[in-house]
């Protein structure tokens, strides 16, 4: 990755924490485990389904070989 992939990235990835600390419970954000266990959360249910629908689709088509 370039620097600036990175901090492009960066930049991404903080406007994405935002979003999802705003839709997180107060009470989820009480103690690091909690945190953890919200963040965790997340992204199994937003982020990795949407980073894996890109890759999916950017994986060329392959034929089946006998």
């Amino acid at each position: 990755m370039t620097p600036e992939e990175t901090q492009e990235l960066q930049k991404c990835l903080e406007k994405v924490s935002a979003i999802l600390l705003k839709n997180t419970p107060s009470e989820q954000l009480k103690d690091f485990g909690s945190i953890e266990l919200a963040v965790r959360d997340h992204f199994l249910k937003e982020v990795a389904p949407e980073i894996g629908k890109i890759f999916k689709q950017q994986q060329p088509n392959r034929s089946r070989q006998s």
